[in-house]
């Protein structure tokens, strides 16, 4: 009668922990079903909160249109690095918003490289023959894309971009002249107005991020950066070449 009983009993509790485990089944695929869907949800509502704002850094070379730098239009002339810092925001689907900081880095052609007439006037009217440029500017500019989008998600593969605007260059440099003693050498400081013009081809890596390539032109209001003047039929007009990387903010996080 024991063991009758003991066997019994357990029957009945076998019974009752399989009722229980088939009881939790439905709540079990309920909650796999439904965990994909939260996970999904929050990710569209996380990409449907567009990243409107974004960071890129440049770096390549640069180069300057000057009285002493040599023949530009054959691109006779030496090159130097350039950098570049820019915050971004959109304010309009085709239209961006961009703050730049920049530095750039040019020097002039040897001495050897201009004829002696040229050089004996640059003597007589104490022009400089050489410079060493450290340019450092500052501007605020509206980019146009070609292909518009309102959300970070609709950016196109491929994109054009061009802008224009207003900033200012501090140029701090050290420039060479003929005197009657011989080689003089002086350092300078000069603050100059410019208009930046600047045009770009970028390309989507992801989704949050894009590479470019972009030329830039300053456009300054100065003959003086290279302390060389009258000589070109324009102002200075320093250039470059960047490789960019631009990737865009979160805006719940700051950064993501």
């Amino acid at each position: 009668m024991v063991i009758l009983t003991v066997t019994t009993c357990t029957q009945s509790t076998l019974k009752q922990t399989m009722k229980k485990i088939l009881s939790t089944i439905p709540f079990l695929l309920a909650a796999a079903l439904f965990f994909p869907f939260t996970v999904s949800s929050q990710n569209f509502y996380k990409e449907k909160v567009s990243r409107n704002q974004y960071y890129q850094v440049g770096l390549g070379l640069g180069a300057m249109y000057a009285d002493n730098a040599g023949r530009f239009r054959g691109l006779d002339v030496k090159t130097g690095p350039a950098v570049s810092l820019t915050y971004g925001r959109k304010i309009h689907s085709n239209i961006n918003l961009n703050a730049n900081l920049g530095y750039q880095h040019t020097r002039s052609q040897d001495q050897d490289y201009f004829t002696p007439q040229v050089i004996d006037t640059w003597r007589s009217t104490g022009q400089a023959v050489g410079s060493k440029n450290n340019m450092i500017y500052l501007d605020l500019m509206p980019t146009l894309h070609i292909f518009g989008s309102e959300n970070h998600t609709q950016r196109k593969r491929v994109n054009v971009y061009m802008g224009t605007g207003l900033g200012l260059l501090l140029n701090l440099n050290e420039e060479t002249r003929l005197e009657a003693n011989g080689p003089a050498r002086s350092n300078n400081s000069r603050i100059v107005g410019y208009i930046p013009v600047k045009g770009g081809l970028s390309y989507r890596l992801n989704l949050y991020t894009d590479i470019a390539f972009e030329g830039n032109l300053l456009m300054t209001f100065s003959d003086q950066l290279d302390g060389n003047e009258g000589f070109n039929r324009f102002n200075d007009y320093p250039v470059s070449g960047q490789l960019i990387f631009r990737h865009y903010l979160n805006p719940l996080k700051g950064y993501d």
